[in-house]
């Protein structure tokens, strides 16, 4: 179970989560998916909360938007979940676990292999589902949604080291969550 401590942690990511969703999303004009900052919070999640807790955060994120619109643009996550971005937000819930995974996995974790680990899930593996998600919402056919994608790339890869180095530098300095 949940120590008060944890609980307490997972409050405050999930809280961070829905602030950075207050940023307004950057709309890009060919494909129905807006720029946004909210995936940088679930990386962190993943990175200073661990697999279980994690994900816990996110989905604490997703169950307060049921009644609350937390994502960016003002949002619910209803209207998210019947939307083109689904693919992305419901492969958030699987960014914390499957970097806890594959973190565990690998003898060697240096800094370098800790930002490869979350840019392949925090990155890679939402990309490819918002993709497939918006191929089957869109009627856009696999190869266009995933090209489509690749717009994503710079800004995410550069969330995912932003995201990297606050929680190596949390970490270091005096905060340990895990």
């Amino acid at each position: 179970m949940f120590t008060t401590k944890d609980l307490a942690y997972m409050a405050m990511m999930t809280t961070l989560i829905i602030i950075l969703g207050f940023i307004p999303p950057i709309p890009l004009g060919f494909i129905p998916v807006p720029i946004v900052l909210q995936n940088m919070g679930i990386m962190l999640a993943a990175l200073l909360l661990g697999g279980k807790k994690g994900s816990v955060s996110v989905l604490l994120f997703l169950l307060i938007g049921f009644f609350v619109p937390v994502f960016s643009g003002k949002a619910t996550t209803l209207p998210v979940f019947m939307g083109p971005t689904a693919g992305y937000v419901f492969a958030w819930l699987l960014v914390p676990f499957l970097f806890a995974l594959l973190f565990k996995l690998l003898k060697k974790q240096s800094k370098i292999i800790i930002f490869v680990l979350i840019w392949l899930v925090g990155v890679l593996l939402v990309d490819v589902f918002g993709a497939v998600w918006l191929s089957i919402h869109t009627g856009m056919p696999i190869r266009a949604a995933l090209v489509s994608n690749l717009a994503f790339i710079p800004g995410d890869t550069i969330k995912a080291a932003l995201a990297t180095l606050i929680a190596l530098k949390l970490r270091e300095s005096y905060i340990n969550i895990r």
